[in-house]
Order: structure tokens, then C-alpha cells, then sequence
């Protein structure tokens, strides 16, 4: 302890006076406090061994620079009573109040602890010394809204929002109420700073104070202190903060008084909304009146705002609609983690927590569950909710071995987590230990030992990088137990454990992907591009929009975003949806209780649209369905959400339901010269139908197989078949026929019908905003403003400036498109040019086959060669399979019929996806497969693509593919995405046969002339 109470006294002797330098700190008890005194320092051999730095790594220690300590740190150097008695404490109470000396509380202290416990009372002096240095900062006014105790605190002896405490102890995303109020008192600074008078002055503090002392007198008292034209700049500014228009139809609001259980908060709210107060006025009235504080889950103040503070009519009993947080909860994007829980505790926890009971469970769910590895796959998901794992690392100005990324995947580079890292690093240092995962671990001098990784650390753990298989961040065993045997202090360790035992708590299963330090222990071995970013530009990196609004790439051919109106799933929720998106969320136990059906649980989701003033809206039910395990015969078994193999095809097991690809499948040790590799083997006869559904099979024999009937099948690709034709549409009087080809997914979508009615008698400007392109490359606004123009349609979407308007070309599917550019439009790049004339095989090992074809050259010698299935020629693309679920589709459909029967279509699905790549750069591309699945491509849109874009889009096809396979809440609340239930890689082919042939992604195939081995089911 003495070594201690001495690393102490030199980290904040700095504090006392200009001679403190000399002085050592000793604790005494005297009267009713104990107070600090001082006396002459020597610095012993020991002290300047470990005040010794020689490393590039030591940060500069200012003179003004203190970490202050944090309450918990006081009270662990004591037990008993004691201890009790301090964890009880609260700062926020003694930092918001005149006398923030903390004398009451230390006389409170002292009735537990005796002033003999000197390592304590110096701990809790220099804490209380923290909290009086920062009385006059007005952030503190904000520190009662942290949601954890330990912000709370940490809020309570800062300075200002840049301290390290504040920093480490309060995340932004969780704290977003106390955040929002540091801005809303920076802003009041700001305003204040301009006044001319102390009585201005002091009147604009009162306005910008906690909302308990809001009262309309403020207001007034404002205006009469601040003169009109002399503090106009005061007036002006706080006009604009706080929301001090009157409202002139407060009158309509009356009915959310009733909301409220006592007398007093209705009675005032009766009171002020029939006056022409302000908002802000209105809000500082009822909380001073027994409403309580605004709070997202109280009734009436969920009757009252918005996302964005607007005040709107409520729902009334008569409605049948329920407030917006008991129909989505406090955050519904979480709750779709809530089934990735292991534990049926965690996984009712996490129900109650993101549903409507977040004061209540929050701290118990974190600490009994996210910080228990074996729930390592709920944490991840959190984690991805939170912060998901994104391309690219540039720009940081400590974290530097951390920039020049293009291809790696971070949760949070940005200046904020590399300041963070900063702030960590210093207070290790400081400290002389670490707190990881709730272990407080003493660390020999870190500026001698292996600083270069310690710096790696803490720029991990903030910037937080992320493993391409699974997308997890904890540092690799081998790592901790390298660092923790060289620099670990084992004399000062208060617990029996050893690196290996140590490691073992902060790392999970030694089999579980993990991210390793070495890379980040010097500079990336890319080359730095001069020009910036390698040639790829991510225009919706860092959401440059508004906290209200969702950012979507312009990518067509563009580096632009656009900003819309978005949804927050939740008061809760930093996850937006744009404008008119169709969400997916899960019923809340309130609603519905989870069932169970023999040992599985049912799952029950609702169906919501992101509505006008950013709510979600007009909910309506999904089918529940179990999530039951999948029974094979034989006994096996396989659990809800697993894939796995029967013989070649990949399957998958969801609700019970078994899917599977329709491979040809070969006997090993048998060679068969009839197999021809194609679904049902049949023939490699190009002969194509089309499908009631929209799509074009190679042969009818392809299409019986993947189960359409007779009577749903035409000869003729679907292209050549007119649906504008006499007789075989149907539009009403006054509208046009207008050819719109689509791909039906769900078998209840019949008719699948390929044209569109375009209203001719109404006014273009009332229709619906979506583009096409003309035959002379003129982008119109809408269907009615291409006939209204007398154009041709060339294709639906904005038109293309770099495809060729020549063709016929084939495209990858296998259909013949008039010009590559209606090609694109259909989300699909070409095979070859010249009208489609062959079958591509699905594996490959059967020798080069369509041999009239000509194929064009790949278009750099970094292309991953990846053969599309059917397809004759090899694309420089990243490639990945899905399996989808036609139940799950079905249910969708099932529960949007009646608002948009069309909206689940092929290309919808490929839109979604397109709208979660990164990159401008990438194009992707996509079709049914006849093996019952959907393939998707990232190509490289450069017509020579450098290295480093070839790379990214293999990279996004990668980060696209795990967020299927690990069921990310991209995919689960997005309603067109959420039938998508399995996805593995396509790898590239590497043999002779070049462009001709297709390796398979369910499987690696090794041939011989006479042996056939199934060697590998790690990918599809």
C-alpha cells in the first residue's frame, strides 16, 4: 500500500501549489473532516525507477493533466462497512449542489471508516478535489441523467466532456440523454458568453439550467433583464436553442394530460396548454409539477414527442393503437439479438430490456450475460447494432499504424475512439495498471515495457477491429499471454492467477476468430496512395447526415448520398431506417408472450412501415412461426438456424423447415458419362421457358425440377413474350400499358404480373417518383413523364453513362437483353455478347463446354475469376450464394398484400443488398440460380479496376455474405432481406479451363480420372 499511496501522491501533487513539487501528501484526521496536508518529499531509488521513461510511447504529462479517481477505485482499497458505506455514495448529488466541498460527506464517511485508512482517505480527497475543481462547469448539471452509476460519477469529477474518465465511462451511444444535454449546456455557454450586463448574463444561465427549475417566469424574466437591442445576440441565439416560439394550438394536446396518474401534472398540464407558451416552456412546467423528468417510457411524455421533440396529437384509447415505445420497444434492432442468447435467462433479460424495462434489468442484463463469454454471439451482436464492422481506417493522428486500410474492418475509426485510445494510454500509465473486463491488473512501467504493444492495445480496444469470419473483436489468447508475461506486475496482483488464467477470462474458446495485435504493431504494408483512399470512395462512411436522417448512396455510377427522412427502431435505437422502409420487428412480451411449442419457442414478429414525423407505423402481424429443431431420418437433427449438408446440397434448417440446393449429385468412386451436372440432370439442351413467376429457365426439363407445372410454364425466354400485347393485360380506362418486368419470389404472388398501368388523365407531378431511361439516354421522373414526352423505354432506373446502348449481349442469367444497359438496369453484367445460345455446367471438372461461345478477357490480372452457376464465362467479381426461405417469404407477403403486393420481388431483394455495400466502386450483380438460390456478385465498375478495388469488392461480397449467414439486424428488420437465411462464399476458380468453368462454392471438389472425394462443405 505504501508503494501505492506514493504513485498516488506524485500523480496529483501537481494540484496543490507552485511548491507541491517538494511536498508529499499525508492524511490526518482533524475535527470533523479529514483533510490533506503536506510535508518534504524525497524521491527515494524506487520512486525514480518508476518515474523513469525513455520511450518514444510516454505521453506528455502536463502540468494541468490529472486523472482524478473514480469513487470505485476508493472504495475497493477498503472492506466491510466501510466499503458498504462508500459504494452507497453518490457524487452527482454533492456536484450539482452550491457547496461542492464534500464535507458533509466526508463527515458521513467517517462514522465507517477511521482516518487511519490513509490509501482511502487520499483516494476520496483527491476525488472530492476533483469534484470542487469542476463546480463551475455547466455540463454538471447534466451528470444526474447518466444511465450507469459509474458515468454518473465519472461525469461528477470532470472538467469538462474531454476528461478520460468521462470518456471511458460513458458510452455516447448508451448516454445519449447526457450527451444531448452537454451540447444543449455547450450551446447555453455560447449564448450566454454575449450578454453585455451580469444581469443578462445570469438570467441566461437560469434559462439554460436543469429543466426542474424550467419555469415560464424565466422566460419573462429574460426579456425584462436583456435589453431588446443591446443583448439581441443573446435573444436571438436562445430563440433558436430552445424552442421559444409560442405554440398557437396547444389546445389540441389537452388530451395527454390524461396520461398522467396525479392530480397536480394534469392539473398543470390543463393549465399551460391553454395558454401560448413555448415548447421548452411547456416541458419545464409539467416537470416542475409532478410529471417527472422527460423520460422515453413515462406515458405522457411518450404521448408528447418525437425522435425529434415536435409536439404531436396523440393516440387516443378509441384508436386501438398503442404508444410508440410499447409497440417497438426501447430499441427493437436489439431485440433481434435476443435469440442469438444461449441462456434462456439472457435471453429473457434481453427481452425485458430492449422492450419496455430498460431501468430495471439493464445493469443485471450487461453484467450477468454480455460480459459472460459463453454468450459471446449475443455480444456481437450488440456490438454490431452499436457500431457495425466497416471497410476502411484512415485519418487517425495517434492510432497511426491503424491508417492506411482500405480492405479491414473496424467498428469505430474515427478522431473520437483514436482520442479515446489516447486518454486510455495515459491513464494506464498514470495508474501503473489496467482494468480489463472488470480485473484490475498492475502493469510494470509501460513506458519500458513493450510500449509499442501497450499503444496497440489501447487503440485496439477503441478502434476496435474486426476478424473477417464472424466479424469478432477480442484480442487473440497468444497476444494477452505474450504482453502479460513480460510486463505483468505479479507482486502487486491481489488474486492467485497467472497469465494463462488471466487470458483465459479475457479471451474466449482458443477456436473463436479473434483479432491479432502484430499488424498493429508498425505501419500497414499497403502503399500509400497520394491521391487518397486507393480509388475508392465510401460516400455514407461516417453518416453525414443529420442525427434524424438516413444516408443513401447514389450508386449508380455516382460518389454522391442523399439524405432522407428516417425511422429510429426505438427512443433507444442509434439504427435508422429511411422513409417508407418496411422494418421487421419482433411482438413484445407485453403483447404477445413468447410460447412455447414442445422445447421450442414461437417466434412472433409485426410488420411496420417508417411513417411521416420519423415513427414507425401502420403495424401489422406476421404468421409466428416455432423455432424448431429440423428431424432428419435416421435420428439426426439439426437446431433452428443451422446449415448443413445432405450428400452435395447445402440445406438449411429454419422453423423447421429443411431447404436445400438442387444439385446433381455424383456417387464417389463412380463415373457416370450420362451426368451432366444440371439440376434433375437434365440435358445441357438450350431450349428456355418462362415461369409463371418471371423468370427464364434454360429447358423446361430445369424448370419442372425446380417445381413449376405444366400449365405455369410458356416456351420462349420471358423477354420475348409481350405483356403489353392485345389480350394479355388488364388496365383501367385512361391508362397506359407499359412493359415492367419482374422475378416473383413467393408462390402466393400470382399473377406475377410484367407490365405496370401508367395513369394518362392525371397530372405527372402526382406520380410516384421512381426514374427511367429513354432511348436517348434521358433520365424521366416517372413512367408518366416518359409517355407524356413521347419517349421509348429503354429501361426502368436512371439511365447509365458508361454501358453500351449495342447489343444483343447474354446476360450472366442466362436471358438475352436488347443492349448491356437494360442489362445493368436488371441488376445483372453480360456473359458474352451476341444473343444467349448455350448452358453453362455447375461444376468444375467436366472440361471447357459452351464452345461457340467467345468470352471476353477479364479486365486485370488481380481478378478473382469466379464462374457463374449456368453461366459460360468467368466475371472479376467477390461472389457469394444465398439460400432464401419461401415460408419466410411468404409470410412477408402474406402481411404487405394488402398496402403492396408487388413489393417482394428478385429485384427488390438485389436493391436491399445493394444498398448496404460500401464502396461506389463495386457494382453489384445478381439472379435466381437453378440450383434454388439467389448468386450475388460485387464487380469492380472500372473498366481496368486497380488492385486495391478489385480487393474491396471481394471484401464487401465477404462482409455482405457474413451478415447473412450471422443473421445481422440489417437482415432481420429489413422485411425484404429477412427470408434470406444462409450464405457462403463462391471461391474463385483456379483451373486450366479458365472462364469456362465453375468451381462451386458448396463445396471443393479434387478430381481424379476415376475417384471422386468430397473434400470440403466449408463454403456453398
Amino acid at each position: 500500500h505504501q508503494r501505492q499511496h506514493r504513485r498516488r501522491q506524485r500523480q496529483n501533487k501537481k494540484s496543490r501549489n507552485s511548491n507541491s513539487s517538494d511536498d508529499i501528501i499525508d492524511v490526518v484526521a482533524d475535527g470533523d473532516s479529514v483533510e490533506v496536508v503536506t510535508a518534504p518529499y524525497v524521491n527515494t531509488a524506487e520512486d525514480w525507477d518508476d518515474d523513469a521513461s525513455s520511450s518514444a510511447t510516454s505521453l506528455d504529462d502536463n502540468q494541468d493533466d490529472k486523472v482524478p479517481y473514480d469513487i470505485y477505485t476508493c472504495c475497493s482499497e477498503v472492506f466491510g462497512s466501510c466499503r458498504t458505506s462508500c459504494e452507497n455514495l453518490s457524487l452527482v448529488p454533492l456536484a450539482s449542489s452550491d457547496n461542492a466541498n464534500g464535507r458533509s460527506l466526508r463527515l458521513e464517511l467517517k462514522k465507517y471508516c477511521p482516518s487511519m485508512q490513509t490509501s482511502f482517505w487520499s483516494c476520496m480527497n483527491l476525488t472530492l478535489e476533483a469534484v470542487a475543481r469542476g463546480a463551475e462547469w455547466s455540463g454538471r448539471r447534466c451528470c444526474a441523467l447518466g444511465l450507469s452509476p459509474r458515468c454518473r460519477n465519472a461525469c461528477a469529477t470532470s472538467e469538462s466532456t474531454t476528461e478520460p474518465q468521462l470518456i471511458s465511462a460513458c458510452r455516447k451511444s448508451d448516454e445519449q440523454h447526457m450527451f444531448a444535454c452537454f451540447e444543449h449546456q455547450e450551446t447555453g455557454d455560447r449564448c450566454c458568453s454575449t450578454a453585455r450586463t451580469s444581469e443578462c448574463l445570469q438570467a441566461c444561465r437560469d434559462v439554460f439550467e436543469s429543466q426542474k427549475t424550467y419555469r415560464r417566469n424565466k422566460h419573462h424574466r429574460l426579456h425584462e433583464l436583456c435589453h431588446e437591442k443591446r443583448d439581441a445576440e443573446v435573444l436571438q441565439c436562445i430563440n433558436n436553442i430552445t424552442g421559444m416560439t409560442p405554440v398557437t394550438n396547444s389546445h389540441k394536446y389537452l388530451p395527454c394530460c390524461e396520461f398522467s396518474k396525479v392530480d397536480s401534472c394534469r392539473s398543470a398540464c390543463r393549465s399551460v396548454l391553454n395558454s401560448t407558451e413555448s415548447i421548452d416552456i411547456i416541458i419545464g412546467e409539467l416537470e416542475v409539477s409532478g410529471c417527472g423528468i422527460l423520460l422515453p417510457h413515462i406515458p405522457l411524455w411518450q404521448c408528447f414527442l418525437t425522435a425529434e421533440r415536435t409536439i404531436f396529437v396523440p393516440a387516443t384509447k378509441s384508436t386501438n393503437e398503442l404508444s410508440q415505445i410499447n409497440q417497438i420497444g426501447i430499441d427493437s434492432a436489439k431485440l433481434h439479438c435476443c435469440e442469438k442468447a444461449k441462456f434462456p435467462k439472457c435471453r429473457r433479460l434481453c427481452m425485458q430490456t430492449y422492450s419496455n424495462d430498460w431501468t430495471a434489468t439493464r445493469a443485471f442484463f450487461e453484467e450477468s450475460c454480455l460480459l459472460d463469454h459463453n454468450e459471446l454471439r449475443l455480444r456481437q451482436c450488440m456490438d454490431e447494432v452499436d457500431e457495425p464492422c466497416e471497410l476502411g481506417c484512415d485519418g487517425l493522428s495517434f492510432c497511426t499504424n491503424f491508417n492506411n486500410r482500405p480492405t479491414e474492418l473496424f467498428r469505430s475509426c474515427n478522431a473520437d475512439a483514436d482520442l479515446a485510445a489516447r486518454s486510455d494510454l495515459k491513464m494506464w500509465q498514470q495508474n501503473g495498471s489496467v482494468i480489463l473486463d472488470g480485473l484490475e491488473l498492475p502493469i510494470k512501467n509501460m513506458t519500458r515495457c513493450a510500449p509499442e504493444q501497450w499503444k496497440a492495445i489501447a487503440c485496439a480496444l477503441q478502434i476496435k477491429p474486426c476478424t473477417r469470419d464472424r466479424h469478432y473483436n477480442h484480442i487473440c489468447r497468444e497476444d494477452c499471454y505474450e504482453i502479460l508475461s513480460e510486463c505483468m506486475d505479479w507482486t502487486r496482483m491481489r488474486l492467485a492467477l497467472n497469465a494463462d488464467s488471466v487470458c483465459a477470462r479475457l479471451s474466449p474458446n482458443e477456436d473463436v476468430p479473434c483479432v491479432s495485435l502484430r499488424p498493429y504493431r508498425e505501419e500497414s504494408d499497403v502503399p500509400k496512395e497520394t491521391g487518397g483512399y486507393h480509388g475508392l470512395t465510401a460516400p455514407c462512411k461516417g453518416h453525414p447526415c443529420n442525427a434524424s436522417a438516413a444516408c443513401l448512396a447514389r450508386r449508380n455510377e455516382s460518389n454522391t448520398y442523399e439524405c432522407v427522412p428516417g425511422c429510429r427502431l426505438g427512443e433507444a435505437s442509434n439504427y435508422l431506417v429511411p422513409f417508407g422502409a418496411y422494418v421487421r420487428i419482433p411482438v413484445l412480451q407485453a403483447e404477445k408472450p413468447t410460447k412455447i411449442v414442445g422445447d421450442a419457442a414461437t417466434g412472433a414478429f409485426k410488420v411496420c412501415r417508417c411513417g411521416t414525423q420519423g415513427r414507425i407505423e401502420h403495424c401489422q402481424p406476421l404468421p409466428s412461426f416455432s423455432y424448431a429443431r429440423c428431424l432428419l431420418p435416421g435420428g439426426r437433427s439439426y437446431e433452428h438456424g443451422k446449415s448443413f449438408y445432405l450428400e452435395c446440397n447445402l440445406c438449411s434448417c429454419f422453423a423447421g423447415e429443411i431447404t436445400c440446393t438442387k444439385k446433381q449429385c455424383r456417387l464417389a468412386s463412380y463415373l457416370d458419362p450420362s451426368y451432366t451436372s444440371l439440376p434433375c440432370n437434365c440435358p445441357t439442351h438450350f431450349v428456355p421457358v418462362c415461369g409463371s413467376n418471371g423468370n427464364t429457365y434454360h429447358s423446361a426439363c430445369i424448370a419442372k425440377c425446380l417445381g413449376m407445372q405444366d400449365n405455369e410454364i410458356q416456351y420462349g425466354a420471358c423477354a420475348t413474350l409481350n405483356p403489353c400485347r392485345e389480350g394479355a393485360y388488364s388496365c383501367p380506362a385512361g391508362h397506359q400499358c407499359l412493359e415492367q418486368r419482374k422475378i416473383c419470389l413467393s408462390s402466393m404472388h400470382r399473377p406475377c404480373l410484367q407490365y405496370q398501368c401508367v395513369n394518362l388523365t392525371a397530372s405527372c407531378t402526382s406520380a410516384e417518383p421512381r426514374p427511367v431511361c429513354d432511348k436517348q439516354r434521358r433520365t424521366h421522373n416517372s413512367a408518366c413523364d416518359l409517355l407524356a414526352a413521347h419517349a421509348t423505354l429503354a429501361h426502368w432506373g436512371a439511365c447509365f453513362r458508361s454501358c453500351s446502348m449495342q447489343g444483343p449481349v447474354c446476360g450472366i442469367n442466362g436471358v438475352t437483353y436488347t443492349h448491356e444497359c437494360a442489362a445493368w438496369a436488371d441488376y445483372i453484367v453480360i456473359d458474352y455478347r451476341g444473343r444467349c445460345r448455350q448452358v453453362g455446367l455447375l461444376v468444375a471438372d467436366m472440361g471447357p463446354r459452351c464452345n461457340s461461345v467467345r468470352c471476353p478477357r477479364l479486365p486485370s490480372p488481380h481478378c478473382r475469376r469466379i464462374v457463374p452457376p449456368g453461366a459460360c464465362c468467368a466475371i472479376c467479381a467477390g461472389a457469394f450464394r444465398i439460400v432464401y426461405s419461401r415460408k419466410q417469404i411468404d409470410r412477408a407477403l402474406y402481411a404487405v398484400r394488402a398496402q403492396n403486393k408487388d413489393l417482394i420481388t428478385l429485384h427488390s431483394v438485389l436493391q436491399a443488398l445493394d444498398a448496404l455495400v460500401q464502396f461506389s466502386e463495386c457494382q453489384l450483380t445478381g439472379f435466381l440460380t437453378m440450383e434454388v438460390g439467389i448468386f450475388v456478385a460485387l464487380v469492380p465498375r472500372a473498366t481496368t479496376p486497380m488492385r486495391m478495388q478489385v480487393e474491396a469488392c471481394a471484401r464487401e461480397a465477404e462482409r455482405i455474405s457474413l451478415m447473412i449467414e450471422s443473421q445481422s439486424h440489417e437482415i432481420t428488420t429489413n422485411l425484404l432481406l429477412s427470408g434470406l437465411i444462409v450464405s457462403h462464399l463462391v471461391e474463385p476458380s483456379t483451373d486450366g479451363c479458365g472462364a469456362r468453368l465453375l468451381l462451386m462454392p458448396s463445396l471443393a471438389i479434387i478430381a481424379s480420372l476415376a475417384v471422386w472425394t468430397l473434400q470440403s462443405r466449408r463454403v456453398l
